[in-house]
């Protein structure tokens, strides 16, 4: 994590006149310039240095404020936040006079810093933007490069690319006029990190060459491991595996140099993860074994569930299930304490990914529809939210139209008024004057028709966006629900539903771009859309997922129809800029009410079962599509119990499954 840049130092306020204050300024500025950059490295060392360099400041002086800054800054990165927290109260204590709004911005910069890492991006950037605003005009360079330097990193993790690069290259054109080689390096290394992730490589690659050359030239081990861990990251991205290797390792030697152990920690478990995607487990057991201590002697919880979880995958992978099982979950119950549900779900899908490959098929299933029902509790959530600042904006829009129909209504009024009174003073123009307001009455109220008209149309059109996915076009989760208030009798479906999966959709990402996903995902779902029915509903159901629901039909056209989804999209690669991308699918189905009892089921529940079939296909090869012809259950509670653990009722006979397997051999993207 790239932390704050140091404010300049300002002369100290006119109060104090002593001469051995005067003289101690310069050298305390100096102290704190050099804590701060060693706290790149050990920032609680550093800050615990900087509070026994407290008593040589004076009270409200801008040497103090600039100490109790930088501390904060360290102290939040060290994850210590009941410490930078105080330091952030007393800024904000500070009170009237010289630096008053300085302090102010001060305490909302460490407060920032804090909830961003917490996690907590919204109410972070809302603040830093809040702290930039506090500055006052004047600050100088340094003083805004800490602030944009965090904000440019605050936007980055929020995942807004574009502002994250703008902030970026102002905090770079703030270091460069410092002219401070370390502060230089790392804004260059960080501005990388934004252009990579708005997967402009190129730009990347150059910031992040030049990053190298500056902590070359000057020696700063810190900055030099900052700089091979983006060039290890770069050529990860260019599938340049063995450059990845040598850089990742380069930057925990540097890292080792210069005594950031957090930063050495993390590069552990960076190029432990590199050796798990190699295949070479042994060794990524090795390394995820050594980073473990230092993240909790460092107490680095985001560091800790990395190496947990890397260390758990690596059994894993070298059969040791049950160990691997419980260094997992021991870092999801750790995110499950912390609310950090976003990564429990990854570490469910992780251990699903490494359980299959190592022949639990079963085991992957579970933890494959664990990740899926903690994903659309997120998505679920996700989609309310958005919803709810939908229907806020349509409101707005609806109550800005009414206002416009209330003037308009009362132009009509006052027309009708001045009608009254001409009428009363001037009887013999009543006929002009009638005929005259009649026409303004007509014309207001045909504005206020066609005004009504085109509010219904807008809402209408609202509705309908509401509803669509825009990447693909097809509906979206909330026109699914609607739609099953139609198709669900008394909440309970009756039809054949499909839940389609695009197989190795990351890795698609991966090597070709999020461009080419998005290419894949339209071109899957014209695809979908030529193989079914106008009536068939079709729904994008998030990610790279598809819903198709149809009326029910009989079992040899349910498997026809499977077989046609699995083969329109395995048998002709999809084409993006030239470069053919060979995509297939994994499919779960079943037809409702289920045979042979018939059981009438919720539509929530249908969709668990088809989802758990659909990672059987998952676990069991891809490719292919598991189809729910029979299923022994007289109550929604059995086939509750059957849908959690189907691949096992498959075996003991309570299920009845059917396998079709999509065209092939197939070469799969790898």
């Amino acid at each position: 994590m790239l932390l704050a840049g140091l404010w300049l130092a300002t002369p100290p306020i006119a109060a104090q006149t002593a001469s051995s204050a005067t003289a101690a300024a310069p050298a305390t500025t100096d102290r704190i310039a050099a804590l701060e950059q060693q706290g790149n490295a050990d920032p609680r060392r550093a800050a615990a240095e900087l509070e026994r360099l407290l008593a040589s400041t004076a009270p409200y002086s801008a040497e103090r404020l600039e100490l109790l800054t930088v501390r904060g800054s360290l102290l939040a990165a060290a994850q210590e936040p009941q410490a930078a927290e105080a330091v952030a109260q007393q800024l904000e204590g500070w009170g009237g006079g010289v630096n008053a709004r300085s302090a102010a911005a001060a305490a909302a910069l460490v407060r920032a810093r804090l909830l961003s890492q917490r996690g907590n991006l919204q109410k972070a950037d809302a603040l830093i933007a809040e702290a930039l605003a506090r500055l006052p005009a004047d600050a100088s360079a340094l003083a805004r490069l800490r602030f944009l330097a965090t904000q440019a990193k605050i936007k980055d993790d929020a995942g807004k690319l574009e502002e994250a690069v703008r902030v970026g290259h102002a905090a770079l054109q703030l270091a460069d006029q410092l002219a401070a080689g370390w502060r230089q390096a790392l804004a260059r290394s960080s501005l990388a990190y934004s252009y990579f992730e708005a997967k402009q490589l190129e730009r990347a690659f150059s910031l992040n060459a030049e990053a190298l050359a500056i902590a070359e030239r000057i020696g700063d081990d810190m900055a030099l491991a900052r700089a091979h861990n983006m060039q290890g990251i770069l050529l990860d991205e260019q599938g340049d595996l063995e450059g990845e290797r040598r850089e990742m390792q380069a930057a925990i030697d540097a890292a080792r140099r210069s005594g950031a152990r957090s930063d050495e920690a993390l590069y552990l478990a960076n190029l432990s993860d590199f050796y798990l995607k190699s295949g070479q487990y042994k060794t990524a057991l090795a390394l995820a074994e050594q980073a473990l201590p230092l993240t909790r002697e460092l107490k680095d919880v985001n560091g800790e569930t990395v190496a947990l979880t890397n260390i758990g995958l690596a059994h894993i992978s070298l059969k040791n299930f049950d160990t691997g099982r419980r260094f997992v979950n021991e870092a999801i119950a750790i995110d499950e304490r912390r609310g950090a549900i976003v990564g429990v779900s990854n570490e469910y899908a992780e251990m699903g990914v490494y359980l299959e490959k190592a022949g639990d098929p079963a085991g992957a299933v579970q933890a494959y529809h664990r990740h899926r029902q903690i994903a659309d509790d997120v998505l679920q959530r996700d989609q309310q939210k958005a919803i709810v600042e939908m229907q806020e904006r349509f409101d707005a829009e609806r109550r800005g139209r009414d206002l416009t129909l209330l003037n308009r209504e009362g132009e009509l009024k006052s027309e009708q008024l001045r009608r009254r009174d001409l009428q009363q003073r001037l009887w013999w123009l009543f006929a002009a004057t009638f005929v005259l307001s009649f026409g303004v009455v007509v014309m207001l109220v045909r504005r206020v028709r066609r005004s009504s008209l085109a509010l219904e149309s807008s809402n209408r059109q609202l509705l309908v966006q509401s509803e669509r996915d825009p990447l693909t076009g097809l509906a979206n989760r909330r026109h699914f629900q609607a739609a099953m208030a139609q198709l669900a009798a008394d909440g309970k479906l009756d039809g054949t539903v499909f839940l389609i999966d695009i197989d190795h959709f990351k890795r698609i990402n991966d090597r070709h771009g999020h461009s080419a996903g998005d290419g894949v995902l339209v071109e899957i779902a014209r695809r979908l859309r030529e193989t079914l029915r106008e009536p068939d509903l079709i729904v994008r159901w998030g990610g790279e997922e598809f819903l198709v629901v149809v009326r029910t039909l009989p079992p040899q056209q349910v498997e026809a129809l499977a077989n046609r989804m699995l083969d329109a999209m395995a048998q002709v690669p999809v084409v993006h800029e030239g470069a053919p991308i060979a995509v297939t699918g994994s499919i779960g189905f079943a037809t409702f009410p289920i045979e042979p009892m018939r059981l009438n089921v919720s539509w929530e529940r249908a969709i668990n079962l088809v989802d758990t079939a659909m990672y059987l296909a998952k676990a069991h090869g891809r490719n292919r599509a598991y189809g729910v012809r029979l299923l022994h259950a007289s109550d929604e509670g059995l086939l509750d119990e059957i849908t959690r653990a189907l691949e096992d009722a498959w075996r003991e006979g309570r299920v009845a499954l059917t396998l079709l397997q999509g065209p092939g051999p197939r070469e799969v993207v790898a």
